[in-house]
């Protein structure tokens, strides 16, 4: 249950879990995040997968699909995958297989046999690869909550210095120094992590580059649901526009979109509405 005291202080009830998670080379780690069961005893699993430098509680947003879920019969895992907090900076963006393969092996230990994946702006990457990859039948859906991109919003804050500085990483990751920085971006990014999001050519600059095929996204036959602020800041051509490529290239057997006026990339000011309908979405999927 919520519960906000006279300071404006937020809590809900949940449990704090760790999930093992397999590493390259063997190394295994332990994934953070905040488990919230529905109080019935069968229900789909909400699996909320964060954005560059975030965690698992952090925004409104994420505290708004905390509040709803559970009351609107939605069981909720918001968990911290490999780009959490400092992790961006040299994160490699394959490694996200893994960190969903051990959220995949939780809901299968709590009895979850249908799935939901929710991700926030880079979060869209990797849920739309996993899946596009895994083809697990248990995912019911994905929601894709300002699927950006990178690439196309990199090139264009930085103008003329993008070639230059793709030209920069390229050199440092020949010459074995891919973990230098580079500066004057938007988040801290070693040579090799800043590649992954600029090179057209890479996995990760590729998901959702808008003037390309969009392969891993058109490969989700699941229900899509795809949501833009109106405001969206990292936008390299208008939001409407990119609603309108993902409604012409997707596979999906049941796709739909939201533009929602007046907000942005954080979805500030209507997070609870927009918890609302996508978890209103879920049930309607799932029932």
């Amino acid at each position: 249950m919520k519960q906000t005291n006279e300071c404006g202080e937020w809590s809900v009830d949940g449990s704090l879990v760790a999930l093992p998670a397999d590493g390259p080379r063997g190394k295994a780690r332990f994934l953070d995040g905040f488990f919230r069961p529905a109080p019935e005893a069968i229900s789909p699993l909400l699996v909320f997968v964060h954005g560059m430098g975030s965690n698992f509680y952090r925004s409104a947003l994420k505290k708004a699909f905390l509040d709803v879920a559970p009351a609107m019969g939605v069981s909720i895992l918001s968990f911290n995958n490999r780009g959490a907090e400092r992790g961006t900076e040299d994160e490699r963006f394959e490694t996200c297989l893994l960190d969903l393969d051990a959220v995949m092996s939780f809901a299968r230990r709590h009895g979850y046999r249908q799935i939901v994946l929710i991700g926030h702006s880079t979060g869209c990457q990797k849920a739309t690869f996993w899946q596009a990859k895994r083809q697990r039948r248990e995912v019911k859906g994905v929601v894709l909550l300002a699927p950006t991109d990178d690439q196309a919003t990199v090139q264009r804050d930085l103008g003329r210095r993008f070639e230059q500085k793709v030209a920069w990483a390229r050199e440092q990751v020949a010459l074995g120094k891919g973990d230098r920085l580079v500066a004057g971006l938007y988040e801290r990014f070693t040579a090799a992590r800043f590649l992954s999001v600029a090179d057209p050519r890479r996995t990760e600059a590729s998901l959702f580059r808008y003037a390309g095929p969009l392969t891993h996204f058109r490969r989700v036959r699941c229900p899509v649901l795809a949501i833009f602020g109106e405001k969206e800041e990292f936008a390299a051509i208008p939001p409407a526009q990119m609603l309108g490529i993902l409604r012409r290239k997707t596979r999906s057997v049941d796709y739909d979109d939201w533009l929602i006026p007046a907000t942005g990339h954080s979805f500030k000011g209507c997070e609870q509405e927009l918890a609302l309908v996508v978890c209103d979405w879920i049930r309607e999927i799932t029932s």
